[in-house]
């Protein structure tokens, strides 16, 4: 008995070691059959996220993509927890050549392991180029977001030939980066049909996105000869947040779509009589479609960006007031600054303000009331400026500058508030005369003249011989020409200092890792006290912020994009740099994630570390 129990002790040993050492396996796959011109999906499948590297697509043209997903599942089955996961890239690609094709297997690195996946083979068939979306109209009808409804036969490829598909139609093909605009999800269809389940909404990456209300009314459409009754299911608006092609990625939604099933026929001679066509039923069938990806072609601003642009991309208008006109010392008032029109208010910066020196400024509170009618966002952005008087005195804020860019007229606007004065007077049991208050310069009154001015001594002194006193040492002689010597090597000490910091550009790229220390020990006491959410927000400033800082690229510039070009240029390796995009991805991920699938705080602020102090050593 002892020897049987100690065998199945020894076999689950052995059982369990080879299951924890199995690799992470990766699968590609793709259709068999596609025609010349034909889009369509190859997707690779594994259970682990990691660094992908495509194989040279010889015969086939790369559209969009990776589009990655990452999903996790944990069950309890007999007291004991599993966990599966599941991450997958799909790219979008497009066949050029006629033939049996092959796609080599791609390569995924997962920490220090590289993995492959398995070669797929597509036949290419000879087959028309695709032909422009239905509602490709859409994209002439300027900031109105409602797609094109013309009646007029448009030519369609294959999948507009199916009884129901899906379309995203933006109402402008080419934009400037912060400029709005409207994008609608359409469904047409032939037939009666219905979502499988509740829709998300387009994740649309890359866009600042406000939902709107969907049309409500459907409307027919004559395409390739085929009545199709088509109506708005979606309705975004949208601000690109980066310059380039923006591609809107494929959208995939289940629907229910009727179709006809053959009766099971039997042996039976009677049977046989309905094995006509007519006698076959209707079943809706699960069906999953998908939309095309779209490129948004977005511009960048023109330069010569004037005084007090901080990225207003719009039509707006800005006016200012103060609370009051004359206070007392130690009171309080604050300038507001109102910022009206339509464009992209949710994403405006602060205004400029110089508040007088030497008062207690407070940071300034912003408010934001916007609408959507008239399918764009407009309404009004305040800011405000909170003051507590110090000194006595007459004070002046200058008249604040604010630009914006108005895609219309593809101009910068400028506007301009009012100057504004305030009196500061003394308040009680405050003596010091009212004159105007010069900053820097500090106006106290003598308390008592007993311990604040010395009284004049009235008795004799005592005096030494000098060749017995501290002047007559030979060491004392000596420490003139030190001190000479030592106020000369700090006078050249202050000049360097000051000739090196007048590099703003150094000294922002020295004090990079000395911030993201900062930021990171800050992170750090978030994990301890187990505010997850603010951990990972925290570490996504630590590290844009070193970049900023190190590369010396503005805030509102900065993107992965961006970052991955100057590590490149700088010969940063391949995987820092991909190391870089997981945290990235991992800490913005976790931020908004269920509980269950975020990711270990302890680990991400470790690698976090790591990958700050190796880019230091790298940079230059």
């Amino acid at each position: 008995m002892k020897v049987k129990l100690l065998a199945s002790a020894l076999f689950f040993i052995l059982f369990g070691t080879l299951l924890s050492g199995q690799d992470e396996t990766f699968t590609a796959s793709a259709p068999s059959v596609v025609k010349v011109g034909d889009q369509f999906q190859y997707v690779i499948e594994g259970s682990d996220r990691g660094s992908l590297t495509l194989p040279p697509l010889n015969y086939f043209q790369l559209l969009a993509g990776p589009f990655s997903s990452f999903s996790s599942h944990s069950q309890w089955v007999n007291g004991k927890m599993t966990k599966e996961t599941v991450a997958t890239y799909t790219y979008v690609l497009r066949a050029t050549k006629e033939g049996t094709l092959t796609i080599r297997p791609s390569t995924i690195r997962v920490g220090r392991k590289q993995y492959q996946t398995n070669a797929v083979e597509i036949v290419v068939n000879a087959g028309p180029s695709p032909d422009p979306d239905p509602g490709a109209a859409a994209g002439n009808q300027g900031n109105s977001g409602q797609p094109s409804t013309s009646r007029e036969t448009q030519s369609a490829d294959a999948s507009e030939k199916d009884p129901v598909f899906l379309r995203v139609t933006p109402s402008k093909r080419e934009v400037y980066v912060g400029e709005q605009f409207v994008s609608a999800l359409k469904v047409y269809t032939r037939v009666n049909t219905r979502p499988a389940s509740s829709s998300k909404d387009i994740p649309y990456e890359g866009y600042f996105k406000k939902s709107l209300d969907p049309d409500a009314t459907a409307q027919r459409q004559n395409i390739n000869g085929q009545q199709y009754i088509t109506q708005v299911i979606q309705r975004h608006i949208l601000i690109p947040q980066k310059t380039g092609d923006v591609v809107i990625p494929p959208y995939e939604s289940e629907w229910m779509i009727p179709q006809r099933v053959q009766r099971r026929s039997s042996k039976s001679a009677f049977d046989s009589f309905f094995d006509d066509p007519f006698f076959n039923g209707v079943q809706d069938v699960p069906t999953k479609l998908a939309t095309r990806p779209v490129t948004i072609k977005v511009k960048p601003l023109p330069p010569g960006a004037p005084e007090g642009f901080s990225g207003a991309v719009g039509d707006f208008s800005i006016d200012a007031t103060l609370s009051a006109e004359e206070i007392e010392v130690n009171e309080a008032l604050s300038l507001k600054i109102t910022v009206r029109g339509s464009g992209n208010l949710p994403l405006l910066g602060e205004p400029k303000v110089n508040l007088p020196p030497d008062h207690d400024l407070y940071d300034e509170t912003r408010s934001l009331n916007t609408s959507t009618a008239g399918n764009r966002i407009s309404g009004t952005v305040t800011f405000e400026y909170p003051i507590v008087a110090r000194h006595a005195g007459r004070f002046r804020i200058a008249p604040v500058q604010f630009a914006w860019f108005d895609p219309k007229t593809e101009e910068y606007q400028t506007a301009t508030t009012e100057e504004f004065t305030f009196t500061v007077l003394k308040g009680k049991g405050d003596d010091s005369p009212a004159s105007v208050y010069v900053p820097g310069v500090m106006h106290e009154n003598v308390a008592d003249l007993g311990t604040d001015i010395r009284d004049i001594s009235r008795t004799s002194q005592l005096f030494t011989p000098l060749a017995s006193s501290l002047l007559a040492t030979r060491w004392y002689r000596w420490t003139y020409p030190i001190i000479f010597l030592l106020g000369i090597i700090t006078v050249i000490l202050i000049r360097l200092v000051a000739r090196r910091n007048a590099d703003l550009t150094l000294v922002r790229n020295r004090r990079a890792n000395k911030l993201a220390r900062v930021r990171l020990k800050k992170a750090d006491r978030l994990r301890k006290s187990e505010e997850v959410g603010k951990f990972y927000e925290e570490i996504g400033k630590a590290i844009w912020g070193y970049f900023s800082d190190k590369l010396n690229i503005e805030t509102s510039k900065l993107s992965r994009e961006v970052v991955v070009e100057q590590l490149e240029r700088q010969d940063i390796s391949l995987s820092l740099r991909n190391e870089l995009l997981r945290i990235l991805d991992d800490s913005e991920f976790s931020r908004f994630a269920p509980s269950s699938e975020k990711s270990d705080v302890n680990q991400l602020y470790a690698d976090a570390v790591s990958l700050i102090r190796n880019l230091e050593n790298s940079l230059k």
